[in-house]
């Protein structure tokens, strides 16, 4: 099952930085394996670990930045949670083909 949801269109911003090759590739792969457009991986990606770490929420909060968080997790939302692809392949098959199993 793909831990990132399709891409959600939003307000964007250019950032560059300089990733290992193979993080690269995983980027590209993975933007494949989705659907979905490499910048929307890499953006999915960040948000998830900013949402879960729970010392930064904190140090978010200390510093009085947490308004960001929710900001950034509303723009990245909307398109629902994807399901596995098992879960597409039970759903799609034949009556038939499940009766054989």
């Amino acid at each position: 099952m793909a831990l990132i949801n399709k891409k959600h269109v939003t307000e964007r911003e250019t950032a560059s930085y300089k990733l290992d090759r193979a993080t690269v590739e995983l980027v590209r792969f993975y933007s494949e394996f989705i659907g979905s457009p490499q910048e929307h991986v890499v953006n999915e990606s960040l948000l998830y670990i900013f949402r879960k770490d729970k010392d930064f929420n904190e140090w978010l909060k200390a510093n009085d930045k947490l308004n960001l968080l929710p900001a950034a997790t509303l723009a990245s939302e909307g398109t629902g949670q994807r399901k596995s692809r098992t879960a597409v392949a039970r759903q799609s098959a034949s009556p038939a083909v499940e009766a054989n199993k």
